[in-house]
């Protein structure tokens, strides 16, 4: 299994602002799912968003998953060959993300769905005081 294989079946395009690759799984009126990739140096921009998310590793090498919870910045490995294999971003949290290796593939699941993304600016207060790593696209 290639990247490229996985690219061309699960129909990845580019996610607009954010980064990295994303294809649609499911929405509905009260979940949605979708598919979403990294290749190195690709990453997901820091960015919050209303709802939890579910970030799933399913394929590829690991993903570093940051998050800011509680104004302290957090560290999630997610592989998909340990028992960390997941973490629940909680809602209106600030995360960013990107693969330990060649490439990543995960499942993000939102219950209830998406409803909007904003991008953090690398400029804001908090991405100074705390020194956030430099995940931002822009």
């Amino acid at each position: 299994m290639t990247i490229q294989s996985i690219i061309q079946k699960l129909g990845l395009s580019p996610l607009a602002g954010e980064g990295g690759l994303w294809s649609p799984i499911y929405l509905d009126d009260t979940s949605n799912a979708i598919y979403f990739a990294m290749i190195a140096p690709d990453f997901s921009a820091w960015h919050r968003i209303p709802e939890p998310e579910l970030w799933i590793h399913i394929a590829g090498s690991p993903v570093e998953l940051f998050t800011v919870e509680d104004k302290v910045l957090v560290r999630n490995i997610l592989d998909g060959t340990s028992s960390n294999f997941t973490y629940r971003v909680p809602a209106q949290t600030w995360m960013a993300a990107r693969p330990i290796g060649d490439w990543s593939l995960l499942i993000c699941t939102l219950t209830p769905p998406f409803s909007k993304m904003e991008l953090l600016d690398k400029s804001a207060p908090i991405a100074k005081e705390l020194n956030l790593p430099g995940l931002f696209h822009g």
